[in-house]
């Protein structure tokens, strides 16, 4: 028994991390595909493993880059410097660039359907995030480029000190504390990767996984063009050795690290075939040369990790699917940050993707979309970033030595390739792209009544063009005994006002306010009947008494406070001006608006906000629109903008891409919405108000604004569909 045991301990024992990482990967797909979402619960297990993957990232950066940079006298440092820069900036330039190409597919970031001044990102402290005037608070705040040029100023100062052979072990010596740690943690990537994709698959929802493919497969296709064509090509034009011969020197190393995914691993076979690259060129064999392919091995560890620029990619995906249009100032730093935040080992760039996350205002689930992706993309980034090593550690020493030669053949080749290959992916994306991104629709058309507020009650909804006037008889008796004895309760409202009274994808009358009708109704045990009504006859309806009560988001006004009854305000919304998306950021001052020169607003819905426009811009000329008119107006250039409360401006601006709903600072108090009730029914008044205070306590109103305000999924909404609850309804019928 025991002599049978062993074969399958060293079966089992003998597959390859990678191939771990790619049954943990699996496992989870499954998992979260069975269990929905009830994986949400490992969640924490995949957080954790991420957060250990940054341990060792800073003691390794400052490290690698102290000890490959020291360890030069500041003659060769000049000399090395002068030989390698224009590799290193080749190397940089050409792989931005590549990304910068690929993300023209990536369908360019909506504009803002609403904007307001905390929303618009200042321009961040350039000095501060570049210069470590602090290392410590650099660190504690991810500043990856400051630690990363606090690092390279103090190897540059060291290369003066004659006595640093300790410091120089000590340095070593974290290095490789540094990968044996991560070593360890890599152990348990089939772990953390199973909990990560796990939580993934059964919480994510299916729209979302369209874009990720599209990302995921740039990313794949970028890291491997550059570093099976592009690079290993330029090479071929600059050295004797042709491209099967590097790509032969190189795999060695291509495989090692495709297999362990640690590109460290790959170094003592990047040196062995540099060095006979350079023996074919005819580089002396001297103890200069191999200082310089050491000081250049170590550097390029730190300085040639092109797979973790890729980073780049990943924040042109994240400012679309977050929709965080990026200012022209954040698209210039972009590559420079990434460049800088990309220092350092593979496992470096989830620092570098906290810290430029954070400098976009990205939401902070940034890391779990980096981390639910890099189980594939990190292949890509490690392979590109060994070629990348084989690259510098090659060009450099044959320039170092004046050995390069550039063969006009091979260039010719090389570039025509480079081309066709990037065309060709672009091209191909393009035309994928509609089959892989569909369209989203206005979101209020896909909201519902919540079906427990609609069980076993009697609605009827009387549909224009009948209105109040021309379907009710007047005299309603608006006093709670007399709805009650009559078993109908009958509520006014009016279609055109998204999110509070509207009509929905489906044809059906939904909203805010028909919500709180829904639970009206319920609560006093009586029928439902959904009257429309149109603004100029509201007063009169209420006064002829044909309707009970209106809920269609009625502001509070000095007219009704004197001719009608209201109830407290239940909802409040400060004012917005729809604009066109090109303008939004010249609205977001009350006072730079008011002294725009010859400035023409419009309100709408009636004359009812006209008064307070003007009050609060009294050099405007001010026109009142009808609903269908407002989109005819904004892009003809009739009007500069029209003012409407935010709550009702944001869905509009939503549902008509090009205008964006600006809330200008240091304008006047919100506007307050209240229910109507005929005058006199200080009774039923009396009810609303007590009923709407229980609504704020029971939590009813806070679960209404968060479906219908802010987008937010119902709480008890059916669970994402999975194979368990499947199989349970099945045996259970």
């Amino acid at each position: 028994m025991t002599t049978a045991a062993h074969p399958g301990r060293r079966s089992v024992r003998a597959i390859p991390l990678p191939l771990w990482v790619v049954f943990g990967a699996f496992a989870g797909i499954v998992a979260g595909v069975v269990f929905g979402q009830r994986t949400s619960v490992l969640q924490p297990l995949g957080s954790a493993y991420a957060m250990m993957l940054q341990i060792a990232v800073y003691p390794y950066l400052l490290c690698a880059l102290i000890y490959g940079l020291g360890r030069l006298t500041p003659a060769e440092a000049r000399r090395l410097f002068g030989a390698g820069w224009s590799v290193y900036l080749f190397m940089w330039c050409v792989t931005l660039s590549a990304i910068w190409l690929l993300a023209r597919v990536i369908p360019p970031t909506p504009d803002p359907s609403v904007l307001t001044a905390a929303a618009v990102h200042e321009d961040a402290d350039f000095l501060k995030m570049l210069i470590p005037a602090n290392l410590i608070d650099a660190v504690g705040r991810d500043y990856v480029p400051a630690v990363a040029v606090f690092a390279i100023v103090y190897g540059i100062a060291i290369q003066k000190i004659e006595r640093k052979s300790a410091l120089f072990e000590v340095l070593e010596a974290i290095q490789v504390a540094s990968v044996t740690l991560w070593g360890w943690i890599v152990r348990f990537a089939p772990i953390g990767v199973f909990a990560l994709f796990a939580a993934a698959a059964g919480t994510i929802e299916p729209s979302r996984l369209s874009g990720l493919l599209l990302y995921v497969a740039l990313f794949l296709i970028g890291t491997l063009l550059l570093a099976f064509v592009v690079l290993p090509l330029v090479m071929a034009s600059l050295v004797p050795s042709g491209y099967r011969e590097i790509v032969k020197e190189l795999r060695p190393a291509l495989v090692i690290a495709v297999v362990t995914t640690l590109s460290v691993v790959a170094l003592p076979f990047i040196q062995r075939a540099a060095e006979r690259i350079a023996d074919a060129a005819g580089c002396p064999d001297s103890e200069e040369r191999s200082n310089v392919i050491k000081a250049v091995l170590a550097l390029s560890y730190v300085l040639a990790q092109l797979g973790n620029y890729f980073l780049y990619l990943l924040m042109l995906y994240a400012a679309y699917e977050y929709k965080e249009p990026l200012s022209a100032t954040e698209q210039l730093l972009l590559p420079v940050w990434s460049l800088l935040s990309g220092m350092g080992s593979p496992t470096a760039i989830v620092d570098g993707v906290i810290f430029i996350g954070r400098w976009l205002h990205l939401p902070a689930e940034l890391t779990d979309l980096f981390l639910e992706t890099w189980t594939v993309t990190r292949y890509g980034q490690v392979v590109l970033s060994v070629v990348g090593f084989g690259f510098a550690t090659t060009l450099v020493p044959l320039i170092y030595f004046r050995k390069v030669r550039l063969r006009p053949h091979r260039a010719v080749v090389a570039a025509s390739v480079m081309v066709a290959g990037f065309g060709v992916a672009i091209a191909g994306g393009l035309a994928l792209r509609p089959l892989l991104l569909q369209p989203v629709g206005n979101p209020l058309q896909a909201l519902t009544i919540d079906p427990n507020l609609a069980r076993g009650l009697d609605v009827v909804v009387i549909r224009p063009p009948a209105t109040a006037q021309t379907s009710v008889s007047p005299n309603a008796d608006p006093t709670l005994a007399a709805i009650r004895a009559s078993g109908v309760l009958r509520v006014g409202y009016n279609s055109d006002i998204p999110p509070f009274s509207y009509w929905n994808g489906r044809g059906e009358l939904v909203g805010f306010d028909i919500s709180f009708a829904y639970e009206l109704a319920r609560d006093l045990g009586v029928r439902l009947e959904l009257v429309p009504y149109v603004w100029p006859d509201l007063e009169r309806d209420l006064q002829e008494m044909r309707i009970h009560v209106a809920m269609s988001g009625i502001y509070e006004t000095d007219e009704r406070l004197r001719t009608l009854a209201l109830s407290h305000s239940y909802f409040q919304s400060p004012l917005a001006v729809i604009v066109p998306s090109a303008q939004a950021r010249r609205f977001l001052d009350h006072g730079e608006i008011a002294a725009m020169p010859g400035l023409r607003l419009a309100v709408r819905d009636g004359p009812v906000l006209l008064s307070m426009v003007n009050r609060l811009f009294p050099g405007a000329s001010v026109t009142v629109l009808r609903g269908e008119d407002v989109l005819a107006a904004l892009s003809n250039g009739e009007v500069d903008g029209v003012v409407w409360p935010l709550q009702q401006a944001g869905p509009w601006a939503e549902a008509h891409p090009g205008f964006t709903a600006v809330v200008p600072q240091h304008m006047r108090g919100p506007i307050l919405f209240v229910y109507l009730v005929p005058p006199g029914a200080l009774i039923f008044r009396h009810y609303l108000n007590e009923w709407l205070d229980l609504k704020a306590s029971d939590g009813f109103r806070k679960a209404q604004i968060d479906y219908w305000i802010k987008g937010k999924p119902r709480s008890d909404r059916p669970p994402r569909w999975n194979l368990l609850d499947v199989l349970i309804g099945t045996m259970g019928r």
